[in-house]
């Protein structure tokens, strides 16, 4: 073997760790990359068009939204919707299948997803001793409520606040209270 083969011999040698060592990084940083995006409303409707548009774009762009309001907050979705892998399979193997339906304004028709006291406590996101003090006497009313409602737990967050449609006097299907502006009512008042 001569000097030049010898030579030729080490480099490749001496190659073969840059290359693994490139390539490990790359896919790292790749990987990394792809759970940043994963985090981002953007990654929800870049793969799953129908129906996920519609809520990103109310996210984004509809004053009225709950969700806008997170957006403002640079709350993004999987902090309310927390990713489950069995959740993550069945909504992808229902976006591959068609098997979901949608309304006129493109959201999914059933979804099963109900917020509560311990969705939206967590992380700390709201303090609901503050949420009830801030509500107390509703309207003007003395021990009326919304928060600390008679029904207690049988009612969740989303029976009334609507993150990505219209939110919903709940109390008005027995009372007559005061409705926050944009709300639907679907009391004595009409909706």
């Amino acid at each position: 073997m001569g000097n030049s083969e010898e030579a030729s011999a080490k480099r490749k040698q001496r190659r073969w760790p840059i290359i693994v060592g490139v390539v490990a990084i790359v896919v790292v940083a790749a990987g990394a990359g792809f759970l940043v995006w994963h985090e981002q409303p953007g990654f929800c409707n870049a793969v799953c068009h129908d129906p996920m548009d519609s809520y990103v774009e109310g996210y984004h762009n509809d004053e009225t939204l709950m969700a806008y309001t997170h957006a403002r907050e640079n709350v993004t979705c999987l902090q309310c919707h927390e990713p489950r892998m069995d959740e993550q399979i069945a909504e992808g193997i229902a976006w591959v299948t068609g098997d979901f339906g949608t309304d006129d304004a493109g959201k999914i028709v059933r979804t099963g997803v109900t917020a509560d006291e311990k969705m939206c406590t967590q992380n700390g996101c709201h303090d609901f001793s503050e949420v009830r003090a801030a509500t107390a006497d509703w309207g003007g009313e003395t021990g009326v409520n919304p928060h600390d409602s008679h029904q207690g737990i049988a009612l969740d967050c989303s029976n009334c606040h609507g993150a990505h449609g219209q939110s919903y006097m709940y109390c008005n299907t027995c009372h007559d209270y005061e409705v926050p502006g944009g709300w639907a009512d679907p009391g004595i008042r009409g909706v």
